[in-house]
């Protein structure tokens, strides 16, 4: 867990565990974000995208499932 963690379970009002998934998404498929130059607003919003695309179905290829 770290910083960004703790923003995303804030912002998105979720578990850290919750949270560091959306984060290890973001990470994996965001190519172009980056978390040290973005605002607290634009990790939220990133991540509210992160959690949309997680739970939609056509998204459980690239996740494994």
């Amino acid at each position: 867990m770290n910083l960004y963690t703790e923003i995303i379970a804030k912002g998105l009002a979720i578990e850290l565990e919750d949270a560091e998934k959306i984060q290890n998404f973001i990470e994996t498929w965001f190519d172009d974000f980056r978390f040290n130059s973005a605002t607290e607003k634009k990790i939220i919003r990133t991540a509210k995208v992160a959690q949309a695309m997680i739970s939609d179905p056509r998204y459980a290829e690239l996740l494994g499932a």
